[in-house]
C-alpha cells in the first residue's frame, strides 16, 4: 500500500467561491473617501445645466420674437408721425407703445432712434433673468430688435365703393361698416397734405351727387326727371356704363339723371384729403334700396379720373401715384337701369371690373355675409385682395388690415 502520509495532506485546499470579491465591492461602496457622491453630483449637475439651457433657450427665443414683433409694429406706426415730429418725441410715443405690448415685467429701452430723409430706424435692447443657467454665470438672457420703416415721396388716390342698400340695415351691418371705414381713414391719414386724397362712393341702385350739378355739361336729362331731380344719376348708356370713358358732345356718353328710389341715399364725395369731410360722409351713410354694383364702380372710376364729372384725381400713369379701388357689398345684384336679371347686371359688373384693372387701378373687394362671391373673387386685382367677411363685426379688422397693406409705408427689407 502506498504511503500518501503528508504529502496527502499538503494537497488539500478550500473550494473557490464569490464571497471575497462581494466583500470588496461592498468595502468599494463603503468607501468614506466620497468619490462616489461627487461623481453623482458631477453628473447631477451637469444634467441640470443642459436642462436649464434648454429652457432658457425656449424662453431667450420667444423674448426675441416677441420684442422683434413688437419693435416692427412700433416703427411702422411711429413713421406715419416721423415727418414732423422729434427724436425726443418719437422716443416718447415709442417707448409707451412698446409697454402696451410687451409683458409688464419685461425689461427693455429704446436705445437707438434716427430719422433720416423718409425713413425711420430704432434699436430696442431687452433682457429676461436666466432661470438654472445661471449656475454657470448667466444672470440675465439679453435680446435685440433693429426695424426700420420707410415712406416714399409717392402718393395714394382711393376710391371706396360702399354697398349702401336696404339689406344694409340687418345684422348690424351698417353699423360696422362706419366702424370699419373710419378705422381705415384714421389707418390711412398721414401728417402730410396732398400724400393720400380718398373719395367715397355710396350706391343703391344709383349713385347720387349734389343737386347743383344739374347744369353741369355731362349731366343729361329728360323733362320729367328733371322736375324732380335730387341728385341720383343711373347708368351711363352702353358700353360706357362699364367704364370712364370720357364725355362729349354726345348725349349717349353723358351721365343719365334719375329719380331716386330713396331719398336716404348718402351724396358721394370726391377726392379730397379732408378727414373731416370724409369722417362727416361715412357717418351720413344710411341704408336703402336695391344692388347695382356696376354703377358703383364706374364712379368710382370716375372719381379716380382726371376727366368730367370730376377732376380731382390725376391722369392715368403719373409717376408715383397709385390709384386703388375698395368695393365692399353685402349681396347680389338686383336691378338696374334696364334689368332686375342677376345675371345680365353681373355681366356688366364683370366689365366694369375688367375695366377698372384694365386702367391700371387695384381693386380690393369685400363680400359681406351674402353676394356673389365668384363675381367679387375674380373683380379683385388678385387672390390676396379679395376678402370674405363673414360677420359684420369682423369688416373692422379687414378693413385695418386692407388700409395696412396700401398705406405707402412698409418695412424695409
Amino acid at each position: 500500500m502506498k504511503d500518501f502520509g503528508p504529502k496527502a495532506a499538503i494537497s488539500m485546499r478550500p473550494p473557490v467561491t464569490l464571497a471575497a470579491p462581494l466583500r470588496l465591492a461592498d468595502r468599494f461602496a463603503r468607501d468614506d473617501t466620497g468619490q462616489i457622491a461627487i461623481i453623482f453630483a458631477i453628473a447631477l449637475t451637469t444634467m441640470l445645466l443642459f436642462t436649464g439651457v434648454a429652457i432658457d433657450y425656449g424662453r431667450d427665443s420667444y423674448a426675441r420674437s416677441s420684442l422683434q414683433n413688437a419693435t416692427d409694429a412700433v416703427v411702422l406706426a411711429l413713421g406715419r408721425d416721423a415727418s414732423d415730429s422729434t427724436i425726443d418725441a418719437l422716443k416718447t410715443k415709442a417707448t409707451q407703445r412698446l409697454a402696451a405690448m410687451l409683458p409688464a415685467n419685461y425689461s427693455y429701452s429704446v436705445t437707438a432712434l434716427t430719422k433720416t430723409s423718409g425713413t425711420l430706424s430704432m434699436t430696442v435692447e431687452g433682457s429676461i433673468p436666466a432661470t438654472l443657467t445661471s449656475v454657470a454665470g448667466f444672470k440675465t438672457l439679453k435680446q435685440k430688435a433693429v426695424s426700420q420703416a420707410t415712406w416714399g415721396t409717392g402718393k395714394l388716390e382711393i376710391a371706396l365703393v360702399l354697398d349702401s342698400t336696404g339689406s344694409m340695415s340687418t345684422y348690424s351691418r351698417m353699423v360696422e361698416l362706419k366702424k370699419a371705414t373710419n378705422a381705415m381713414l384714421v389707418e390711412m391719414q398721414t401728417s402730410e397734405a396732398g400724400l393720400v386724397k380718398i373719395g367715397i362712393v355710396p350706391f343703391d341702385v344709383n349713385v347720387r351727387v349734389a343737386n347743383t350739378y344739374k347744369t353741369a355739361s355731362w349731366f343729361k336729362t329728360d323733362w320729367w326727371v328733371g322736375l324732380f331731380w335730387n341728385g341720383c344719376i343711373a347708368d351711363r348708356d352702353q358700353s360706357n356704363d362699364v367704364s370712364d370713358a370720357a364725355v362729349t358732345s354726345s348725349a349717349s356718353t353723358k351721365y343719365p339723371g334719375a329719380l331716386c328710389s330713396s331719398d336716404k341715399l348718402t351724396t358721394l364725395q370726391p377726392l379730397t384729403d379732408d378727414f373731416s369731410a370724409l369722417h362727416s360722409k361715412v357717418n351720413a351713410l344710411t341704408p336703402a334700396g336695391n344692388t347695382n354694383i356696376t354703377v358703383g364702380l364706374a364712379w368710382g372710376m370716375a372719381i379716380l379720373s382726371s376727366q368730367d364729372p370730376f377732376t380731382e384725381g390725376v391722369a392715368p400713369g403719373t409717376k408715383d401715384v397709385t390709384k386703388i379701388l375698395v368695393l365692399m357689398t353685402d349681396g347680389d345684384n338686383t336691378e338696374n337701369r334696364w334689368t332686375s336679371s342677376a345675371s345680365q347686371i353681373d355681366a356688366r359688373t364683370k366689365l366694369a371690373c375688367q375695366s377698372a384693372k384694365d386702367a391700371k387701378i387695384e381693386v380690393y373687394t369685400v363680400r359681406l355675409m351674402e353676394g356673389n362671391a365668384s363675381l367679387l373673387q375674380n373683380c379683385a386685382s388678385g387672390l390676396g385682395n379679395y376678402y370674405n367677411v363673414e360677420n359684420s363685426s369682423d369688416l373692422v379688422p379687414v378693413f385695418q388690415a386692407i388700409g395696412e397693406r396700401i398705406s405707402q409705408l412698409r418695412l424695409a427689407s
